[in-house]
């Protein structure tokens, strides 16, 4: 049989005061005098009192918690090592304020609207969408705080990166030398029914790579595009999807660390020797850059910074605190193994033939 829960009356018994000054302990302890503080607090460590998160919310009218929100399933969340370091810059927000985290995935069954009329939380952090999205309009009705990165806003805060100017490096770093076989995986629709499979971020980065190809002046060539699960599989699948449709690539340009990983893995299981015959670059700078085989060069972010300030933003909100603002954060070409350094490049013209596991 399990034991009640102690209330706040219990430890105004104990400590011989009203319940209102056990509230002020905890909430406004400047309002009460040090003995008095000190006895309730004793009274609390006696009793294992916490105080109630219902109780709270209703005084302050918050639970304490922010909401991420991620257009993906919550296992393919935490399949890419991007979110555990764009977390880890939130999770160091909240601390700083005594706030909670939640993450939010998009549903098996029903909609993103439904899940987030579900959610336990003050405000949505919303990663991935622009604030025009359908789904997300609600919030604005109900006037639930929210902010986005990597999508557009319009009346709210919002947090980016140089996607384009960072994109149009790497590809330009490619084109400089010498490679016109370059294959580009890019960001699949995260659901069927978005009208533009390019949109948001991922769109911002295929044009950063468009655009150095127009500066270098070579042919961009739909057919060398393949979308892909921001996924370590999905990177893998994307590669042996090139291969099978005969495309025989010198050079890879990926959206993100998670895919130029699995790129790299196939291509390494496909007897490519990376850098030698083929180039890779990825786009984030996440852990899996470091630890690849050779390391990947890739498009530096900062992840945690962008976290931490998405979270700021919405703390602010939440405390109607100034107006809404634009961050758009720098990225930078960090160079790896994954590609040749300049003065040792000595490109082969033509690849041999070469096997995947599925006889390609």
């Amino acid at each position: 049989m399990g034991t009640s829960r102690v209330t706040i009356a219990d430890v105004a018994r104990r400590a011989g005061v009203s319940p209102t000054a056990v509230s002020f302990a905890f909430h406004n302890p400047d309002q009460l005098g040090a003995e008095t503080a000190q006895r309730i607090m004793a009274a609390v460590r006696e009793l294992g009192y916490a105080p109630s998160p219902f109780a709270r919310a209703l005084v302050s009218r918050q639970v304490g918690v922010l909401g991420v929100l991620v257009p993906q399933g919550i296992g393919a969340i935490f399949e890419n090592p991007f979110f555990a370091a764009f977390l880890q810059g939130v999770g160091t927000a909240c601390a700083e304020q005594d706030r909670s985290m939640l993450v939010v995935g998009s549903p098996v069954d029903g909609t993103l609207e439904d899940v987030i009329a579900r959610a336990p939380v003050d405000g949505f952090i919303i990663v991935g969408l622009n604030e025009g999205y359908r789904e997300i309009e609600p919030l604005r009705r109900r006037g639930v705080p929210f902010v986005i990165v990597d999508g557009d806003s319009e009346t709210v805060s919002s947090v980016n990166v140089d996607d384009e100017g960072g994109a149009s490096r790497a590809a330009a770093h490619l084109l400089a030398a010498g490679h016109r076989d370059v294959l580009v995986l890019t960001f699949e629709t995260p659901y069927g029914h978005l009208d533009d499979p390019l949109h948001g971020v991922g769109g911002r980065r295929l044009r950063g790579y468009q655009q150095a190809f127009r500066d270098a002046r070579v042919a961009w060539r739909d057919q060398w595009l393949i979308p892909s699960v921001a996924s370590v599989e999905g990177g893998r699948q994307g590669f042996l999807t090139a291969l099978r449709s005969g495309l025989r690539p010198t050079a890879v340009l990926a959206v993100s660390d998670a895919i130029a990983a699995g790129a790299l893995a196939a291509a390494a299981r496909a007897e490519f020797r990376v850098p030698e015959e083929l180039e890779i670059i990825g786009f984030d700078d996440t852990i899996l850059a470091e630890l690849s085989c050779p390391p990947l060069t890739t498009v530096r972010q900062p992840i945690v910074d962008k976290g931490r300030i998405a979270a700021e933003l919405l703390l602010d909100a939440l405390a109607d605190r100034g107006s809404a603002e634009r961050i758009v954060l720098p990225t930078e070409l960090i160079l790896r193994g994954t590609t040749r350094a300049p003065e040792i490049r000595t490109r082969s013209r033509h690849n041999k033939h070469r096997r995947t596991d599925d006889g390609v």
